[in-house]
């Protein structure tokens, strides 16, 4: 089995601008209108560097070439079909949910874990599968619950899968991973979808991940949009204080200053 990784020349933990910076700094050195080298033409190299980046720098992808790297064998997360789901233990069930996900079965796998936690109160994932496999099950179930456009659940679980992360430089890719999506599932789609209290509620646990300060600065912009919404105009100037003192430059603030501002010159005047 090819080791992408070794074919880029990084590390297993290397994140997306780690990946591309190799990709693109080999593709000048193996560029098709040089010579052969070690007896493998450029040509074939730049290839076998394409399928390598396109494969760690899409985070499905990877997971799935981690496991079959890390088994040197994609069969065994293989469970055949005829596997009946009565007849199997959880430990079983938990790794074909697992199985069926890695394998694009994502409307499957979502009903068999449903049915699992259904019939089975208090059911676990982390209590059948080893925490490696729990977690990257976890973040496919997220990812599936996504798709299916349940932000709220989907969120909870990246939420899950980004506390239990052991910290292993391996998968540090993957940490970061999460962090987007759950920047981009409070951000953009809960704020939208619930109303706005419960929105303040899910943007004060994202301040909880380690964020830089422009993240940061961002998310509490959006807490003071959620408080302006609900006419708590002090609590929305709280908040837009913290944006601005992380990042004075913040984006798309002017709009929410205005507001701000002219409701409390309103204000001062009636004193």
């Amino acid at each position: 089995m090819v080791n992408y990784y070794q074919v880029l020349q990084v590390q297993e933990g290397s994140n997306r601008e780690e990946i591309k910076t190799s990709f693109r700094r080999l593709v000048k050195k193996y560029h098709p209108d040089k010579n052969k080298t070690n007896g493998v033409s450029s040509e074939e190299k730049i290839k076998v560097l394409i399928t390598a980046y396109k494969t760690l720098t899409d985070s499905e992808k990877r997971l799935y070439y981690d496991k079959s790297l890390q088994s040197r064998n994609v069969e065994r997360y293989y469970y055949t079909e005829e596997t009946k789901y009565e007849g199997s233990g959880l430990k079983a069930q938990s790794k074909r949910v697992l199985n069926d996900l890695l394998n694009k079965n994502g409307s499957k796998a979502i009903k068999n874990y449903e049915l699992l936690e259904k019939e089975n109160e208090g059911f676990d994932l982390l209590a059948f599968l080893d925490l490696k496999d729990y977690l990257d099950c976890k973040f496919l179930l997220a990812e599936e619950y996504e798709k299916q456009g349940n932000y709220t659940l989907a969120f909870k679980l990246y939420e899950d899968v980004y506390q239990k992360e052991d910290g292993d430089p391996a998968r540090r890719y993957l940490q970061e991973e999460i962090k987007e999506r759950i920047l981009r599932l409070s951000c953009k789609k809960l704020v939208k979808l619930v109303e706005s209290r419960s929105a303040i509620a899910y943007l004060n646990r994202v301040l909880n991940i380690k964020l830089n300060k422009v993240e940061r600065a961002f998310v509490y912009k959006k807490i003071a949009d959620c408080y302006l919404a609900l006419g708590e105009w002090d609590s929305s100037m709280v908040n837009f204080d913290m944006a601005i003192s992380l990042h004075p430059k913040l984006k798309g603030v002017q709009t929410l200053r205005n507001k701000l501002h002219e409701h409390f010159l309103q204000k001062s005047s009636l004193v």
